[in-house]
């Protein structure tokens, strides 16, 4: 595990529709950056639908073992999430883009010079649906406008 992130459930007041459909993103990417599967379920439907950087899954376990514990475990990883616009539609649907830059790096190589990194930028959009009174991503799909560094970095992840 990467650092110590907070805890799914977060304490204090509830947060409002909007900002809990923000925070679930925040939640799905940290899960990769902190390598915690805990943030990653807390985050997603059974059924999440993605498609990011051409890699689609069809529900979480296939999101888990396809993309996620590939990544978490193999590459350090900081993702930036930023012009996050939501738009809670009904009382349990929502919308949400952002766009993201994600930057990779060979495990322990953060430091060293050379082609250690690869960094990407894109955009997401995504769908959320409320549970149980908590708000899930169902759909994450991403378009990748760039990336610079080694790609290879992730051809196995």
């Amino acid at each position: 595990m990467h650092g110590t992130p907070l805890p799914a459930k977060l304490s204090g007041p509830p947060l409002s529709d909007r900002d809990a459909v923000a925070d679930i993103c925040y939640c799905a990417f940290a899960s990769i950056d902190h390598a915690d599967e805990e943030l990653l379920k807390a985050s997603c439907t059974p059924d999440i639908y993605t498609d990011i950087a051409g890699k689609v899954c069809n529900g979480y376990d296939e999101l888990k073992t396809k993309v996620w514990e590939n990544v978490s475990n193999n590459v350090d990883t900081i993702h930036y999430l930023t012009n996050l616009r939501v738009s809670v539609d009904t009382p349990t649907t929502a919308r949400v883009t952002f766009t993201a830059m994600a930057v990779h790096c060979r495990l322990g190589k953060g430091y060293e010079p050379g082609p250690n990194k690869f960094t990407t930028g894109a955009i997401y959009n995504c769908d959320a649906v409320k549970v149980d009174d908590l708000w899930r991503l169902k759909t994450m799909k991403s378009s990748h406008v760039w990336g610079e560094g080694d790609p290879s970095l992730l051809a196995n992840h």
